[in-house]
Order: structure tokens, then C-alpha cells, then sequence
């Protein structure tokens, strides 16, 4: 990652004319004076704070059209999300096709059992770390039959409702953006306030720093729209109708919203 990055610092000072060396930090700037304090505040939130930004998400989320739905457990996740796929349509064809992330939260709500009981196909996008261009088309095909994709997330930004997620083996981006219908299912304290905590996390947390942010880092809010034709607003122009997102809240209590 810090041979990558030191490429790309170096591109953009040859485009802006500096020819000293430099590093990322001379770059970005020097870590803040109270960075440790201001991470430790980030990390370590209050119930109450988890909270009030659940509740702003929900307020954004609202404003985006997506729909979010509250939930104890990943189990509980799992049951919530069988009955909305028991509840919708596939957009073309009878059957009913569903691909969801390689991912531990999805794991535990016990779908692809859930789902193979009502007849849904489920598949999980598993494959090797470096896919050849044989399994990456069937991916593509896999992708392109299924009307809902089930994804997990890194962080969502409460202010603007954003999903933010990185790309990993077993976790393409395409499950969020081919399918008609994306589901997330998230904890709440992967809810940040703002870009910019997002921000200071993904370069000050050293977690963060070790897993580094991947060769894709997509945000999404709210579904795909334009009204670009006669100042309409259309869903699903260049990618899902619909969001919905589940909130595994562990304890905490927000007014619920579907």
C-alpha cells in the first residue's frame, strides 16, 4: 500500500510542478496537535451519542428514499429481509435470483438457508483472492440474473446517508450497482457523523491504516435517480430502484422507520 501510495503522491506533484521528493504527509499535512484525543472521541461514542446519530441517519435516509429498518439482531435481519424478498418481484423472468458478499454479518442472518426453503436462488460471491477472466464472467452472469444484491458496509455517513464501501475479494462493488434492489445490512456504531470523521478515521486510525482503502472506495446515497428528461425524477436510471438498508442497533432505541 505505501509503495502505491507513494506513486500516486508523486503523480500528482509532478502534475502540480513540485519536483522536491515529499512524502503523503508533506502532501496531507502533519497529524493534528489533538489527534489521539480526537480519535479516541471518534472510537469510543457514547450510547447516547450512537444514538442521536442513528437518528440523523434516519432522518437523511428518509430525504434519499431509502428505506431503513431496525433490528436487534443479524437474525433478525435475516427474517426481515426474507419477508421483503417474499414481498417483490424479480423485473423480468419468474424466478427469483439473489446474490449477496462473502461477508460474516450476512452469514449470520442465515439467508441462504431462509431464501433456499421459499425456492430463492441464493448466491454468495465466493471465488479465489485473484479471480481469472473464466469466474470473473461468471460473476458478471451470476450478477446480471439476480434482481437483489446484498451487500454489507464499511461506514454510512449520517449526515448524507452514505454508504461507504471498499472493494475486496468476495465483496465486488457490482453486488450494490447491477441488481434492481440493494440491501446493506450494517451495525450502528459503523455510523459516523460526517465526511469528515470519515475521513480522519480512513488516515489517523491505525486499523484503518493497516487494512488500507482497497483499489475502490464507493459511496453510495440513496438509490440510482435522474430528472434529466423534463426535470422527472426516475428511479433506477443507472443502477438499483430501491435502498434498503438494516440497522443492527445492539440495545440501542430510535424511533423506527420502514
Amino acid at each position: 500500500m505505501e509503495n502505491n501510495q507513494q506513486s500516486f503522491i508523486k503523480t500528482i506533484r509532478q502534475a502540480l510542478g513540485k519536483t522536491s521528493p515529499g512524502s503523503a504527509s508533506d502532501l496531507f499535512g502533519p497529524p493534528p496537535e489533538n489527534r489521539d484525543e480526537q480519535l479516541n472521541a471518534y472510537l469510543n461514542k457514547s450510547v447516547s451519542e450512537r444514538r442521536d446519530l442513528l437518528e440523523l441517519f434516519i432522518e437523511q435516509a428518509n430525504l434519499a428514499h431509502i428505506s431503513v429498518t431496525q433490528v436487534n439482531t443479524p437474525l433478525e435481519a435475516g427474517l426481515s429481509i426474507r419477508e421483503l424478498i417474499q414481498n417483490s418481484e424479480p423485473e423480468w423472468g419468474d424466478k427469483k435470483r439473489v446474490i449477496a458478499w462473502h461477508h460474516p454479518v450476512i452469514e449470520q442472518s442465515d439467508l441462504e438457508k431462509r431464501l433456499s426453503e421459499d425456492g430463492v436462488e441464493f448466491i454468495v460471491s465466493r471465488g479465489s483472492d485473484k479471480p481469472d477472466a473464466l469466474e470473473r464472467d461468471e460473476i458478471r452472469k451470476k450478477l446480471i440474473q439476480s434482481y437483489v444484491g446484498i451487500t454489507s458496509a464499511d461506514f454510512c455517513v449520517a449526515q448524507s446517508a452514505t454508504l461507504v464501501m471498499k472493494t475486496r475479494p468476495h465483496q465486488p462493488r457490482a453486488v450494490s450497482l447491477v441488481p434492481s434492489i440493494h440491501i446493506a445490512v450494517i451495525a450502528a456504531d459503523q455510523i459516523v457523523e460526517s465526511l469528515k470523521e470519515l475521513y480522519f478515521r480512513l488516515k489517523w486510525d491505525q486499523e484503518e491504516q493497516a487494512q488500507g482503502i482497497g483499489n475502490c472506495m464507493t459511496f453510495i446515497s440513496g438509490p440510482s435517480k435522474t430528472a434529466d428528461i423534463e426535470l422527472q425524477m426516475v428511479f433506477g436510471a443507472h443502477g438499483p430502484k430501491q435502498l434498503h438498508v438494516y440497522v443492527i442497533t445492539d440495545g440501542l432505541t430510535a424511533p423506527s422507520h420502514q
